[in-house]
């Protein structure tokens, strides 16, 4: 018995769900989001679709953080004279970054608004000093794993180091 793979199915429904949109809900759907390692879309059946296209967001991210891999193996001494340290671009930052931002886009999945949201509360967290808190983005509570909004909660604001303390789950 042939069985079919996963993806097929999924790839059959978005071809139906992208044919009909334009008599159910008469917008014409043009773009997929969604995240390539799980999804193969095959070309002769999305010709089916017009002006069909897919955006990885997931793979996005990590065509960027690849670039600022490679960006930082090429680059030289800054003006400084120093490779890396405090306050630098390190390969762990690099990793968080990634880790925090995926995180942000799967637990956000369902809704675009608030993935976006996520993304910038990310963004401004990490940018975040203890001169300058970013932390309007984040999400506010005793459950947040900002730090900060999560002892603004419970009275008791400390000044952090706030990169190295933050903790997404």
């Amino acid at each position: 018995m042939f069985e079919e793979p996963q993806w097929f199915s999924l790839m059959e429904t978005l071809v139906r769900i992208f044919q009909r949109s334009l008599s159910h809900r008469s917008v014409r759907y043009t773009s997929y989001i969604g995240d390539s390692s799980h999804l193969l879309l095959h070309p002769i059946r999305m010709e089916k679709i017009s002006q069909f296209q897919k955006l990885n967001v997931l793979d996005m991210f990590k065509k960027e953080w690849e670039l600022l891999r490679k960006l930082k193996q090429m680059s030289s001494k800054l003006s400084d004279g120093k490779f890396g340290g405090k306050g630098r671009l390190t390969d762990r930052m690099i990793d968080l970054i990634t880790t925090y931002y995926g995180n942000a886009i799967r637990q956000n999945k369902t809704c675009l608004s608030d993935m976006r949201k996520a993304v910038w509360a990310v963004s401004f967290h990490i940018r975040s000093n203890d001169e300058e808190p970013l932390h309007s983005f984040c999400p506010v509570g005793p459950n947040s794993w900002c730090k900060y909004q999560s002892q603004v909660v419970e009275g008791s604001v400390e000044i952090l180091d706030t990169v190295t303390n933050c903790q997404l789950q």
